[in-house]
């Protein structure tokens, strides 16, 4: 059973260790926060220990792996300490805030032995499994274009560094896009050699981008377009893939739609995200084949949010 502690004890920390509560693989055995109630709370469901302190709890409990849920800014230097001590990382998306930070976590890896992963958890949504199933089958013919159009209230509820751009990389790009990419990425097998974007934030005067549109061009001669709107309250989540002889269409979910022979088809699906995530962490860190997030393709997708930001 490996032994798994969490740093970071907000919302998905929390359902983090639900899912971990779930695993017969796994035993959560301590929780990290900088407010001691939060972690308390986490933990007594797993008669886990708790700090404040990550390193406290790396030098005090045994641990096989950590699940990282922090502000951008720290992933890459709470993500170096542990796989230093020779303990494996799931750190949540976005991997870090520049390829060089990347660059830096892989290095780090490579010389500890130490496990790295990165946790894009949309790709487990089963609309987009489907998806990728049927691109992979030619059954619609080959993948050409993308379309994204996703619409949210972005500000409200925000915390204060999530808008400093020093602290979280970027805005509703480094936020949504992180996802975009990776949906993409790993529907189409394809990565991004181009992009094109106009980015704004015409509600504050917060450094980081709320509205974006972006034109992306992958290898495999395929293009996608991607719409964000952060002012809105009235939501929209649509991603479409337009095939030589059909589209699939998903809503953000589990749900989806194929267009064939002159009509709609629609496809329910169950996804259980974060608990599915851990059962590929857990076969990554037996050494089996895992449907994980590797860091080299963590990697490429903050390497084409840079060229977004670059444009």
């Amino acid at each position: 059973m490996f032994k798994l502690g969490i740093v970071g004890a907000g919302i998905i920390g929390r359902d983090h260790s639900a899912a971990i509560l779930r695993n017969e693989d796994c035993e959560l055995v301590a929780v990290c926060d900088t407010v001691l109630e939060r972690a308390e709370e986490i933990a007594a469901a797993h008669k886990a220990k708790s700090f404040t302190d990550y390193k406290e709890m790396c030098e005090q409990v045994e641990l096989d792996a950590v699940i990282l849920n922090l502000p951008h800014f720290l992933h890459h230097d709470v993500t170096v300490y542990f796989l230093e001590k020779g303990v494996n990382v799931l750190v949540e998306k976005p991997m870090a805030m520049s390829v060089e930070e990347c660059d830096s976590m892989i290095a780090a890896a490579e010389k500890s032995g130490a496990k790295l992963a990165v946790g894009h958890v949309q790709r487990y949504y089963s609309a987009y499994e489907e998806i990728k199933k049927i691109k992979e089958s030619g059954k619609l013919g080959e993948l050409k274009m993308i379309t994204e159009v996703r619409n949210v209230n972005y500000l409200p509820g925000r915390p204060k560094w999530f808008l400093d751009k020093k602290l979280s990389g970027g805005g509703i790009v480094m936020n949504y896009g992180a996802h975009t990419i990776d949906k993409i990425m790993y529907v189409s097998g394809e990565k991004v050699v181009e992009a094109t974007s106009y980015l704004s934030n015409p509600l504050s005067d917060d450094n980081v981008e709320i509205n974006a549109q972006i034109l992306l061009k992958f290898t495999g001669n395929i293009t996608a377009t991607v719409t964000y709107c952060g002012c809105p309250d009235t939501r929209a989540y649509e991603t479409v893939f337009y095939f030589t002889n059909g589209m699939a269409k998903a809503a953000g979910g589990s749900d989806f739609c194929v267009f064939e022979n002159n009509q709609w088809v629609n496809y329910g699906g169950t996804t259980d995200l974060l608990y599915d995530q851990l059962v590929e962490f857990v076969k990554f860190l037996k050494g089996e084949e895992s449907n994980i997030v590797t860091p080299e393709y963590g990697r490429e997708v903050i390497a084409a949010i840079e060229k977004i930001y670059a444009d």
